[in-house]
């Protein structure tokens, strides 16, 4: 031991800065190509469409409104600290600048590496002194940092909450450690009460601050605590962490009262969704070691049975996880693999035990608990390294060195991977695409992929992907919108309506399908009904950007300037710079699209299908051909051209149309049924001519 302590002492003092130097370029190039991914999940109505991220000043609003959270109520919870730094992004940003949110995503990564480096070296400091320490707490911190299956928690936006409660526990211990003073009027609790304010497990640190004072402070095994002559110690580390557990469930009960009443948590018992869990942490731990198969969504159901060998693996794994706690709580060199592993129970219980959530299993719930698995394994692993020196000292010289290249294997396959599952969550289509294929039994996940289809306007695949949604989620209010939305673009209008109204039937509090429905109804010339529904969709989800957009355009072109007036004086209080409401007061009205905006090939074709449905058939002839500029083996394009070309009489270049549109697929019913009705009206024509 004095012996590597001179060694130690002998290297050049720049080695482990360049380490950690080294340990930051890494983490920053696993990231690098993360940075223009998309908006995903939840990301649609948290930041895209949330008004109140728009403008700082809604800061005091957003710390006693639950609903500014969300525009979709369903999901209006209270973390007002995850949406305050997102006003923060957007104000930084200059908008929905995609490049700043994913900035401050990683920057928050590297602080909680950060933290972590120093929470693990000096837990593993209080056990045992040893001159590599610090390395061990290194590679710890950034195996967590760079971990492939902690992909999801950094590419979704939202899922930050994460991120700051993490950030919340690791720093009340980090105040609590290197703080002395803090402790005696309770500052180093401060960390976890504000965290609550982004996701309230941050109060777990409660828990975890009593593990960590029975093991460490206190000397306490996990046998210890059943025999008499320790409970005064026991009672004396309970009484010290009193105030977190006073402090934490305060936090836990203000937070949680102030979610709002339309909230929608999950479903299920809470039976079935225990004994899936007890599975579930067998399946986390497995993806720590062998991270493959991750999927953003998966189809994962609920275990119906309690005799199902699931459960029954998950609870020997269980089983395991406390014996090898019980075990290594007794050894003080072992302990903090022992707080790991406490650690790892502790963190998963909140959203993987007895209370349902609405995702059986997410890649990103175990991002809290793998902080501690991550110091429980290396520690364990440099420990049993050390132990096979000692045992065979032929090994002691080149043992270091291979634990260096395993740490360097690990690490490195976990940027690789990293890097990789950076690349599923470029797009919506490409992640969504990973989902289908990686769990084909996800309804949500077929019709998410169906809708990256339908902005591309490939509306019959669009179609056929929300057809087999619907086999696994048939009762599914937001797969009826789409399905309403898609038909209409098919040439269906009367089964639109039908799963517009299937949809309000199902969930008569889903905002956006009175959205949807509302400027479905305004293109079909219902005004009036169509008012109604963005008025409901407004009153249900304030913060709806979209809809209050929608519902300006609509009233200008209705001529109801008053109520216009009044609707773009209430958005401008909330967003001081939104320009389309500015745009009325100072105009009087909405300007139509500038040239060059939405000159996509799907805007243009859903243009096309307005003014067609409108009968200006050369409008929407116009627009098809623009889009088959963009996109030349556009078969909706020219379906729509032979649409157009047949309702203005000219049957030759209708068919051409319509046999180009089945030439490039084949199995297009739409263009068939065009094609047949040009040869038809053709074919009397020719009739009548003789």
């Amino acid at each position: 031991m004095e012996k590597q302590q001179r060694l130690d002492r002998e290297r050049p003092n720049w080695v482990f800065p360049g380490g950690c130097i080294l340990a930051l370029a890494v983490l920053m190039g696993a990231y690098s190509n993360f940075f223009q991914n998309s908006f995903h999940f939840d990301d649609s109505h948290v930041v895209e469409s949330n008004l109140y991220i728009r403008s700082l000043g809604n800061l005091p609003l957003i710390f006693s409104d639950p609903y500014t959270y969300s525009s979709n109520p369903a999901n209006a919870g209270y973390r007002p600290l995850v949406t305050a730094t997102l006003a923060l992004d957007y104000w930084l940003g200059k908008g929905l600048n995609v490049r700043q949110f994913h900035i401050t995503q990683l920057a928050m990564l590297i602080a909680l590496g950060v933290a972590s480096f120093f929470l693990f070296l000096r837990v593993i400091n209080m056990a045992v002194e040893r001159w590599w320490n610090r390395w061990a707490a290194l590679v710890a911190a950034t195996l967590y940092s760079v971990h492939t299956t902690n992909t999801e928690t950094l590419n979704i936006i939202h899922v930050r909450s994460e991120l700051l409660s993490n950030l919340a526990v690791a720093g009340s211990f980090l105040c609590y450690l290197y703080w002395p003073s803090s402790r005696r009027a309770y500052l180093y609790l401060l960390p976890m009460v504000v965290g609550a304010f982004a996701k309230s497990p941050a109060v777990v640190f409660a828990p975890l601050f009593l593990v960590y004072l029975l093991l460490f402070e206190y000397g306490l095994a996990a046998p210890d605590l059943l025999k008499a002559r320790n409970w005064p110690r026991v009672r004396a580390a309970i009484w010290r962490s009193l105030p977190a557990f006073a402090a934490g469930l305060a936090a836990y009960l203000f937070t949680e009262s102030m979610n709002s009443d339309t909230l929608v948590l999950g479903g299920g018992t809470r039976a079935e969704y225990l004994r899936t869990q007890v599975f579930l942490w067998f399946h986390y731990v497995r993806l720590f070691f062998v991270p493959a198969g991750l999927s953003a969504d998966t189809d994962w159901g609920l275990i119906p049975h309690w005799y199902d060998t699931r459960v029954f693996a998950g609870l020997l794994f269980v089983a395991l996880l406390t014996r090898i706690l019980w075990v290594t709580s007794q050894a003080p060199a072992l302990r903090p693999v022992a707080f790991g592993i406490a650690w790892y129970i502790l963190a998963l219980l909140p959203a993987s035990s007895i209370f349902p959530l609405a995702e059986v299993s997410n890649d990103h719930r175990p991002f809290f608990a793998y902080m501690g698995l991550s110091l429980a394994v290396v520690w364990a692993a440099a420990l049993l390294t050390e132990g096979w020196a000692a045992r065979y000292p032929r090994l002691g010289a080149i043992m270091p060195r291979a634990v260096a290249v395993l740490a360097i294997v690990v690490i490195g396959g976990n940027v690789a991977g990293t890097y990789e599952r950076n690349k599923v969550f470029a797009t919506e289509e490409t992640l969504w695409r990973d989902v289908v294929e990686k769990s084909p039994a996800n309804g949500r996940g077929l019709m998410n992929y169906g809708l990256t289809q339908m902005a591309q306007g490939r509306y019959q695949e669009a179609k056929d992907l929300f057809d087999r949604a619907s086999v696994f989620v048939p009762n599914y209010a937001t797969l009826e919108v789409n399905l309403g939305i898609v038909t209409d673009r098919l040439g269906q209008p009367v089964e639109a309506e039908q799963h517009f109204n299937r949809a309000l039937r199902l969930e008569p509090g889903l905002s956006v399908a009175h959205t949807f429905y509302a400027r479905w109804l305004r293109e079909q010339g219902r005004m009036n009904e169509a008012l109604d529904h963005y008025k409901q969709a407004i009153a249900l989800g304030p913060a709806d950007i979209d809809a209050r957009h929608q519902l300006l355009a609509a009233y200008d072109e209705a001529g109801r300037a008053n109520e216009a007036t009044k609707l773009a004086t209430d958005t401008l209080a909330l967003v001081p710079e939104d320009a389309r409401s500015k745009e009325f007061l100072t105009n009087g009205t909405i300007a139509a699209p500038k040239r060059g905006e939405g000159q996509n090939p799907g805007s243009l074709l859903e243009t096309s299908l307005r003014r067609y449905r409108a009968g200006d058939y050369q409008g929407s002839l116009d627009a098809a051909r623009k889009a088959l500029e963009l996109k030349p083996d556009y078969p909706e394009a020219y379906n729509n051209i032979a649409a157009s070309l047949a309702s203005l009489g000219r049957w030759d270049e209708a068919i051409a149309a319509a046999r180009e549109a089945i030439r490039l697929r084949p199995d297009y019913r739409l263009a068939r049924n065009n094609l047949a009705w040009a040869e038809r009206e053709k074919q009397k024509e020719s009739q009548n001519i003789k």
